[in-house]
């Protein structure tokens, strides 16, 4: 950096800790935070979070100062505060989601992910869930060449056409999905929403929730579309603080949204996808977030509770405020533990879609699967067959079978 006789103000992220000299720096400022990538579980992707730096960071940072002359560091945290933080940072592959890195290790040519050599080793059960959500998204698909049978997944077609998009695997398969739907500026717009804190202010008087009700509607097929209706009202009115206080929407989230929303539409161009904002079906957008999110299906368990079941042998809640309580199949977009009293958590749903079963049956019929399962009813003193639908281990219809097969009745006494 170029020196001048009048005093430079710097103002920097953590970039500069390790990486940068700046020639005559004598203080610095030190707010003891930083943005840092992290996985978030709630959304199921790489976010960057607020967080507390360690004290390795803020040594790093205090010695940007007196790099050639003598010079001063003031931390605005305690003494007692700084003992307390960690002593280094989580290195990225033990805090971030591996979907993104394990598809490219795939693409590369790496088969075994256990046996590669990583700098420092990922935890297993990182590597498990990056592999599971590939293997949904249809970006990897399970190794059936013969004399294998431990094979690892390659990755498919699909997948190295997910590659080319710099996003999650998530939104990359949604936005390629939804090139095929006809509602990409829509799927665009979707993932720009789901990107950061939530839009909607949960703390609103009657007023506010009359007015949004009454702007926004109480009904869709989605929550997402509520979220898109609120986003455009603020848009159309500048982002201003007061019109969105009104219907309760916090005007510096919605104001992220818009760069978010272009950033995602140049990417989607650059891989030629049409990004015109057209008219579309409803159908169409929940399609894409199905297909998207089709790890996160689920399925309520009675009328009278939001108890939904989920697939891979999950249990949660749908959230309150969701608009889709009436349909009994769902996908969320949001998943979230939340503590209770006694120290049990609740795993709930938010940003829900309704789901069509034969939605199911279209787009994912390799994951259907139908198995005639039987049990002996000790009150009827004899055995009971059914058949079960399920889609990735999420039974979606029963049919009992009268009377009960041969094998089954066998099966039943051993």
């Amino acid at each position: 950096m170029a020196r001048y006789d009048r005093r430079k103000v710097v103002v920097s992220t953590n970039v500069a800790e390790t990486s940068l000299t700046i020639d005559g720096v004598r203080l610095v400022i030190d707010s003891g935070l930083a943005r840092i990538p992290r996985y978030d579980p709630y959304r199921g992707i790489n976010t960057l979070l607020i967080e507390k730096i360690s004290r390795a960071a803020a040594d790093q940072r205090a010695g940007r100062a007196g790099r050639t002359a003598p010079g001063t560091c003031i931390r605005l945290w305690t003494e007692q505060e700084h003992a307390e933080r960690p002593a280094h940072e989580l290195p990225e592959v033990k805090r971030l989601d591996l979907a993104e890195v394990v598809l490219t290790l795939k693409a590369a040519g790496v088969q075994d992910l256990r046996r590669f050599r990583w700098l420092e080793p990922p935890d297993e059960r990182a590597l498990a869930h990056a592999e599971e959500l590939l293997l949904d998204l249809g970006a990897l698909k399970p190794d059936t060449t013969p004399n294998t049978p431990h094979a690892a997944p390659v990755i498919t077609p699909l997948g190295r056409r997910m590659l080319a998009f710099p996003l999650h695997p998530r939104y990359a398969r949604m936005l390629l999905a939804a090139q095929d739907h006809g509602c990409v500026y829509q799927a665009c717009l979707v993932a720009a929403l789901t990107q950061g804190r939530d839009l909607f202010l949960r703390q609103v008087d009657k007023r506010v929730k009359e007015y949004r009700e009454d702007l926004l509607g109480t009904e869709a097929p989605s929550d997402l579309f509520l979220l898109m209706r609120a986003w455009n009202f603020a848009a159309k009115n500048d982002y201003r603080v007061e019109a969105c206080r009104k219907l309760g929407v916090h005007a510096v989230t919605a104001r992220q949204v818009a760069p978010l929303l272009d950033q995602f539409l140049r990417i989607a161009r650059e891989q030629g996808l049409d990004t015109q904002p057209g008219r579309f079906q409803d159908t169409a957008l929940q399609k894409c977030v199905l297909i998207g999110f089709s790890d996160r299906v689920a399925r309520r368990l009675d009328s009278g509770t939001l108890r939904c079941e989920l697939v891979h042998g999950r249990r949660g809640v749908l959230a309150r405020e969701s608009v889709v309580q009436q349909s009994p199949l769902l996908v969320a977009a949001e998943v979230r533990e939340v503590g209770q009293t006694g120290g049990d958590t609740n795993t709930i749903l938010s940003l829900a879609t309704a789901l069509e079963p034969a939605w199911l049956t279209e787009l994912f019929p390799e994951d259907l699967t139908r198995d005639t399962r039987t049990t002996y009813d000790s009150t009827l003193r004899r055995v009971t067959a059914e058949t079960v639908v399920s889609f990735r281990g999420l039974a979606l219809e029963r049919h009992r079978l009268e009377p009960p097969g041969r094998r089954g009745g066998s099966l039943a006494r051993r």
